[in-house]
């Protein structure tokens, strides 16, 4: 197995398992892993995002997003609005149900990351650590490059 095959095995389980979170709302039945990437693009948006910047930016089609955001604005975490500027632009912000689904993710995603730390040795946080901030380091300049 190469480099590349094995990092990718390695990142699959490790986020596959970090991320495999019951997010569950009584009323509106179970968040998907995919819902969950759109409010928390929209979280880390700023103020709104249109279906085609979610598209864009989690690689998706633009009826899958479509799709999703339906999900999402039924059940109440989302709101869809028209652009004053632009009629025909559809402006999705996060409604208070959302960022309070958002807001617990995020301490669950703490509170594991914590957990995860106690179990390694100051050296391997610090290779950690720097092994990421590579890989965002990475990740950003290739990103402005496309």
């Amino acid at each position: 197995m190469g480099g590349a095959e094995k990092l990718d095995l390695l990142l699959h389980r490790f986020l596959s398992g970090f991320f495999a979170i019951p997010a569950r709302q009584p009323a509106s039945g179970a968040i998907t892993f995919a819902q969950m990437r759109v409010l928390w693009t929209l979280a880390n948006n700023g103020r709104h995002a249109t279906p085609g910047e979610i598209a864009e930016r989690l690689g998706v089609t633009s009826s899958t997003a479509t799709g999703l955001v339906e999900r999402l604005a039924d059940g109440g975490y989302i709101r869809r609005s028209h652009s004053e500027r632009d009629r025909r632009q559809v402006l999705l912000q996060l409604l208070p149900k959302g960022r309070r689904m958002m807001e617990g993710f995020r301490r669950l995603r703490q509170s594991r990351l914590r957990t995860l730390m106690t179990r390694l040795g100051p050296g391997d946080v610090v290779r950690m650590t720097e092994a990421l901030e590579t890989l965002n380091d990475i990740m950003s300049r290739w990103n402005g490059k496309r």
